[in-house]
C-alpha cells in the first residue's frame, strides 16, 4: 500500500559484522553518540517476540527458537526459558542491530536456540521472559510438536527451499534469496514471502544495505516485522541470515507473479596488501564498489473459493478463528433516545476487507452507521486483527425489544471449509418517551417548567395630549463614540497581522503548523465538490491528500515521503489516544484501497470517509495538535 512503508528501507546488519575500517568506525560511533540525546533512564516500549521453525519435528531432529527483544533499552541479560525436561536446549548465539529515530536509539536483539526433543508429544514453551530494570516482559507461548518416525504429512512450510538456496550460494560469500511459503493458495489467504540476506562475513560492507521490495499487482500487502536473524550452514559453510517477511493476500483467482526484490550494497574492494599512497586515504571516507543484488520472481497460483458448502450469506471473508462480539452502552432507554451499538470482529486474516455485517429485523428502530476502525496485529508473522463498527439505534416504539444476533460466514483456508461466527443477542427495555402535558413550556437543560395558568386584558396606557420629539445630537449618539474607537482597533489589528506574518516568515515550521487545519479543510471542500460530480476515485485521492498534508505540516515534513509508521510515532509522542490513531489508520487505508477498487466504490462510503476525515482533523486540532 502506498503509505505503509517508504520505497527504500534498511536491512539489519548483525553485530560484529565488518562494515568500515577501524578508524572510520570509531569516528562514526563518536559522531552518533554526540548527535543523539542520552537514552532515558529505565526503558519503555519494549516488545518481545518468540518464533519457532519448524513447529513440528521428528524426535531427535532440531527446531530453531528465536527470541527477539525490541525497544529502547540500554542493557539487559538473556531471555529466561522455562525448564524443558524432555527437550535439549542449545544456545546458538545472538545478533543485534540499532536504529536512531528522532534522536533516540532503539535496539533489536535476537537470541537463537536449538531445541531437540527426546520424546514425542506436544510441548508448550512458556513463559519466555526478558528482564530490564527489574521489569519483566513476556513473549506469547510457542508450541512444538514432536512425532515418532516421520514428520506430520502437512506441516506448515517455514524455511526457504534448501535446494534453491544451495544453488544460489555456490561459490558466493554474499547473496540474497526469495521464496514464498506456498505456491498455491486461495483468494484472500495469507501467503508469506521471504527475502534472506546471506553473508559469511568475509565481505566488508561500507554501509547498511538498501532494500527495495518487489512489485506485485493483485495483492493486499502487509510488512511483517521484526527482521528474523539466524545462522544457516550451506555446503559446510556458515552464513548469517537476515530475513525479511511480507504477507500477500491475493484479491482474485489466477496466476500471479511477485517481482524481483533488490538490495543495493557498497562493497569494500580495497586490497589490504596494496601500498598505493593515493588510494589508502580514500578508504577512510567510505568509498567502495557499488553492487546490486536481485532475486528471481516468485510465481503463485491462486485458487477460487469452493462452491460446495458455500453459505448464502457468504461475502468473501477468508480467515481463521473469527469471533463476533456486540455490546450496547445501555439496556434501558426511552423512545427517541439513541443507543450506541459496538460490533467487534476479531480473528486471523485480512480484517481490512471485512465489510459491515447487516443488522437484521430492526423495524422498530432507526439505524445509523456512525463509523468504523480497524487494528492489525502481526504476531509470529501471522496477520490478524480487529475491526470495529459503530451504530446508533433510535427506538420508535416502547416495549421489550431484541437486537438479533449478528452472524457472518467465512472460509477457513487451513480446514478448507466454510465456518459461521455469531454474536449474542441484545435485549433492550424501551420506556415511553416524555410527552407534552397541558399547556406547558419546557426549557432544555432540565430547568423548571413554566405553566401558563390564565390570560386577561393587559393594562392600557393613556396617550398624552401632546407628543413632542426630542432631537438627539450627533455627538450624543453611540455610533459616534464607536467611530472614534474603530481607527485605533484597526491600527492594533494591522500590527498584530504584521507581527504574525513576520513570525511565519522567520519560522516556516510554525507557519505550516498554524495553517495546517485550514488548508486541510479547504482540500476536503474540494473533495466534497468531486463527490457531488460523482468523481469518487478523485475524491478519495483528495481526502488522502488532505489528511497527509495536514500531518506533514504538523510534522514539518514532506507529504511525499511520509510513512504510516512515522505518523503513528509522531501522534504517540503527542499523546494522541490509541482509538484516534486507529481511526486515522483506517481512514488512510480506506483512501489507499480506493486506488485498487475504483470499480466498486460507492458514494455512501466516500461521503462517510469525507465526514470522518473532517471530524478527525478537527478533533486532532482541538485536542492534541492545535
Amino acid at each position: 500500500m502506498a503509505i505503509r512503508s517508504s520505497k527504500i528501507t534498511r536491512m539489519g546488519v548483525p553485530a560484529g559484522f565488518p562494515l568500515l575500517g577501524t578508524g572510520t568506525f570509531v569516528i562514526y560511533v563518536a559522531a552518533c553518540l554526540l548527535s543523539i540525546s542520552p537514552a532515558p533512564a529505565g526503558c519503555s516500549d519494549i516488545t518481545i517476540y518468540a518464533t519457532l521453525e519448524p513447529r513440528a519435528v521428528v524426535v531427535g531432529d532440531q527446531a530453531t527458537l528465536v527470541v527477539t527483544v525490541e525497544g529502547r533499552f540500554s542493557k539487559g541479560g538473556r531471555p529466561e526459558l522455562p525448564s524443558l525436561t524432555d527437550i535439549d536446549v542449545y544456545g546458538a548465539g545472538s545478533s543485534q542491530s540499532f536504529s536512531i529515530v528522532n534522536g533516540q536509539m532503539s535496539a533489536s536483539v535476537s537470541f537463537t536456540y536449538i531445541l531437540v526433543p527426546r520424546k514425542e508429544g506436544t510441548y508448550t514453551i512458556e513463559p519466555i521472559q526478558f528482564t530490564v530494570k527489574d521489569k519483566v516482559y513476556k513473549a506469547d507461548p510457542v508450541i512444538l510438536e514432536a512425532v515418532k518416525g516421520r514428520a506430520p504429512p502437512s506441516p506448515p512450510p517455514s524455511a526457504p527451499d534448501a535446494r534453491s538456496v544451495r544453488e544460489t550460494a555456490k561459490g558466493k560469500n554474499l547473496f540474497i534469496q526469495a521464496d514464498a511459503e506456498k505456491d498455491t493458495a486461495y483468494v484472500n489467504e495469507q501467503i508469506t514471502w521471504r527475502l534472506g540476506f546471506y553473508t559469511d562475513g568475509r565481505v566488508r560492507l561500507m554501509q547498511s544495505p538498501n532494500y527495495t521490495p518487489p512489485e506485485a499487482e493483485g495483492f493486499w500487502v502487509e510488512d511483517l516485522p521484526p527482521v528474523n536473524k539466524y545462522y544457516a550452514t550451506i555446503d559446510n559453510k556458515r552464513y548469517h541470515v537476515s530475513e525479511i517477511k511480507r504477507a500477500y493476500f491475493p484479491t482474485a483467482p489466477g496466476e500471479y507473479v511477485i517481482g524481483s526484490a533488490r538490495v543495493e550494497i557498497m562493497i569494500d574492494d580495497w586490497d589490504p596488501f596494496s601500498d598505493d599512497f593515493f588510494t589508502r586515504p580514500l578508504r577512510s571516507f567510505g568509498f567502495g564498489k557499488p553492487k546490486t543484488l536481485s532475486t528471481k520472481p516468485v510465481t503463485l497460483t491462486v485458487l477460487p473459493l469452493p462452491e460446495r458448502g458455500k453459505p448464502k450469506d457468504f461475502t468473501g471473508i477468508v480467515g481463521r478463528a473469527i469471533t463476533l462480539d456486540i455490546n450496547a452502552n445501555k439496556q434501558v432507554v426511552q423512545v427517541g433516545e439513541p443507543v450506541n451499538i459496538t460490533l467487534k470482529i476479531e480473528g486471523e486474516g485480512n480484517v481490512k476487507t471485512i465489510a459491515a455485517p447487516p443488522l437484521r429485523e430492526l423495524e422498530d428502530f432507526k439505524v445509523y452507521e456512525s463509523g468504523s476502525s480497524s487494528e492489525v496485529f502481526k504476531k509470529a508473522y501471522v496477520v490478524s486483527g480487529r475491526k470495529r463498527y459503530e451504530y446508533v439505534l433510535v427506538p420508535k416504539v416502547e416495549g421489550k425489544k431484541t437486537i438479533p444476533a449478528v452472524r457472518i460466514s467465512y472460509f477457513d483456508p487451513v480446514g478448507k471449509r466454510y465456518e459461521t461466527a455469531q454474536s449474542r443477542a441484545i435485549r433492550l427495555d424501551v420506556k415511553p418517551g416524555v410527552q407534552e402535558e397541558g399547556r406547558r413550556i419546557v426549557f432544555a437543560g432540565g430547568q423548571d417548567e413554566i405553566e401558563v395558568l390564565a390570560k386577561d386584558v393587559n393594562y392600557i396606557h393613556p396617550v398624552p395630549s401632546v407628543l413632542t420629539v426630542r432631537p438627539i445630537r450627533l455627538y450624543q449618539k453611540k455610533a459616534y463614540a464607536v467611530l472614534h474607537v474603530v481607527p485605533l482597533l484597526a491600527v492594533f489589528l494591522s500590527l498584530a497581522v504584521e507581527r504574525r506574518k513576520r513570525k511565519w516568515r522567520e519560522n516556516v515550521q510554525l507557519a505550516r503548523a498554524e495553517r495546517a487545519a485550514r488548508e486541510a479543510l479547504r482540500k476536503l471542500g474540494g473533495a466534497d465538490k468531486l463527490l457531488k460530480q460523482d468523481r469518487l476515485e478523485q475524491a478519495f485521492s483528495a481526502i488522502s491528500s488532505a489528511l497527509l498534508g495536514y500531518l506533514a505540516d504538523k510534522m514539518n515534513a514532506a507529504p511525499a515521503g511520509l510513512t504510516l509508521e512515522a505518523v503513528e510515532n509522531f501522534l504517540e509522542r503527542q499523546r494522541v489516544e490509541e482509538d484516534e490513531i486507529a481511526g486515522l489508520r483506517s481512514l488512510l487505508n480506506a483512501c489507499d484501497a480506493a486506488k485498487y477498487s475504483a470499480g466498486s466504490l460507492s458514494g455512501t462510503l466516500a461521503r462517510e470517509t469525507l465526514e470522518s476525515a473532517s471530524r478527525m482533523i478537527k478533533s486532532l486540532e482541538k485536542r492534541y495538535l492545535g
